[in-house]
């Protein structure tokens, strides 16, 4: 004697509807537009890769100029990333594509006498960082470059001027 077995619903193959909803919640919906023609994603800064990787800009040729002088002129990388909403890695990219030369990482020798001066003034390696728009590291990469050392932690000396 053959019994049949009622399996519950849970237990058996998934709606259409419901496969087509975790398949719009997985890969991101996107709402069909007319079907002859392509539909261009674009946000604020311009056209939009379609589901890449990692969230891709492209540039317009004059935001890539601007973007290109900012570099040239010595706005820090990060400060023109944010900006411009790209990556930072990006940047020198365009920089190279334009003909320009590529920054050396580090301060100028002038910055750096100026950071040497201001830490010895002193200012600790952060309030030094700010100043210049630098990182902290940097700028005590320039006071041990210049022979000196970093204070030690803790608490500045009180200074009695008499």
């Amino acid at each position: 004697m053959v019994k049949q077995v009622d399996l519950p619903k849970r237990f058996s193959n998934k709606r259409p509807a419901l496969k087509a909803l975790i398949r719009r919640v997985l890969r991101g919906y996107e709402g069909r537009g007319p079907r002859d023609r392509a539909s261009e994603r674009r946000d604020t800064r311009g056209p939009v890769a379609k589901n890449p990787a990692t969230s891709q800009t492209r540039l317009d040729l004059e935001r890539r100029v601007e973007l290109v002088a900012d570099y040239d002129s010595g706005m820090p990388v990060r400060a023109i990333a944010a900006k411009y909403g790209v990556h930072r890695g990006t940047i020198p990219t365009y920089a190279l594509r334009a003909g320009a030369s590529l920054r050396t990482p580090g301060l100028s020798d002038e910055r750096r006498a100026r950071a040497v001066a201001l830490y010895s003034d002193g200012l600790t390696l952060q309030e030094v960082a700010d100043r210049l728009a630098v990182d902290p590291k940097t700028v005590r990469n320039a006071v041990v470059a210049e022979g000196g050392g970093p204070r030690p932690r803790g608490r500045r000396p009180v200074s009695s001027k008499e």
